[in-house]
């Protein structure tokens, strides 16, 4: 991200050119895992999934053994003109107030931090000012959308090993359905889920509210459509990937909204989100239909929607633990005990 960096303000075009220069995963370093995975004591492949979750990891973090010691979650928050639609049983005020209670610890995600000793960070972008309305004009100018790609390189500031991604913003599943229906195409329904809780009435408003923004916001590329269709939150978090990417941070996605910025990434290169694993599959309705489409099988299924990370820090403890067994497990040599010949 040096060259990004550099400037002042890059073009979408310059952030273009920085998916042919993505570091690759560490093969090394994964089959350092596999090397000693073989000698722990357990039956081979006893762990199923926990033993793919190290090797990614640690083929990510380009480092063997890899860490988990200092990590970290970041929320990023934004404000979206589309709620002036009555598409939310929340006003647009409550984007604020949740993020006073974020940073005044008292939401749900704060708790899960605290048992687990995972580091907070909430980025307030701009949310006094929110997006345009989706249905009637661009979200975001090109300057105030690179500007949030380029802001979104603050939640590695701390040099994590594993980065948790999450959002806050009302109204912003409508502006994840929408950008999925551009992404992907379908049914508009198909897409759309009751978010913070919209009733049958919000949930046609907000199928309407999407029809209108598609056809006004139509043919665009990928980050046209964020630009247009997005917010500065998906914006943030899609800059935060790409610079987990060069800093070599294994990413935790969220839910739907999350997930739908990193759809912007895999719709440009599919490769550029490998780094990146899914936390849990979220109770929004699109969410399913967009794994299927970024090609990523979420850690857990609970049923959650919350947001605000808390999905991807309870799979961040999954996590957690598959690296510690790997680290601290003792061999067959090491316990005395009798190996398969």
């Amino acid at each position: 991200m040096n060259n990004i960096q550099a400037k002042s303000l890059p073009s979408f075009n310059d952030i273009i050119n920085f998916f042919d220069n993505l570091p690759d995963v560490d093969q090394n370093c994964i089959d350092n895992v596999r090397l000693r995975d073989k000698d722990l004591l357990k039956p081979k492949n006893s762990l199923g999934r926990l033993e793919d979750l190290v090797e990614w990891c640690s083929g990510w973090q380009a480092r063997y053994p890899p860490s988990a010691e200092n990590n970290m979650v970041a929320i990023f928050a934004s404000t979206h003109g589309v709620t002036s639609n009555a598409i939310s049983p929340y006003p647009i005020s409550v984007t604020e107030e949740m993020v006073n209670s974020f940073k005044s610890g008292y939401a749900a995600i704060n708790q899960i931090c605290k048992i687990n000793d995972t580091g907070l960070q909430v980025f307030d972008l701009a949310i006094e000012n929110p997006t345009g309305d989706i249905s009637k004009e661009e979200a975001m100018s090109e300057k105030d959308c690179i500007s949030s790609i380029l802001y979104g390189r603050e939640a590695i500031a701390s040099s994590p090993d594993i980065l948790c991604l999450g959002e806050m913003g009302i109204g912003n599943t409508t502006i994840a359905s929408c950008m999925c229906v551009a992404l992907y195409g379908g049914n508009v329904s198909d897409w759309v889920g009751s978010g913070t809780g919209a009733d049958e009435e919000m949930i046609e408003r907000k199928i309407k509210v999407i029809e209108k923004a598609l056809k006004l916001h139509k043919n665009r590329n990928p980050l046209e459509i964020l630009r247009c269709m997005g917010g500065r939150e998906f914006a943030a978090i899609f800059g935060a990937i790409m610079a987990s990417r060069f800093e070599r941070v294994p990413v935790i996605l969220d839910g739907f909204p999350v997930c739908a910025a990193a759809a912007i990434m895999h719709k440009i290169s599919p490769g550029s989100i490998d780094h990146c694993i899914v936390g849990h599959l979220s109770g929004e309705k699109g969410h399913h239909k967009l794994l299927e489409n970024i090609e990523k099988k979420p850690i857990l299924d609970l049923n959650m929607k919350l947001g605000e990370a808390s999905g991807a820090a309870i799979s961040l403890q999954i996590l957690i633990t598959a690296i510690n067994i790997h680290n601290q497990m003792a061999t067959f040599d090491e316990a005395k005990v009798t190996n398969k010949s």
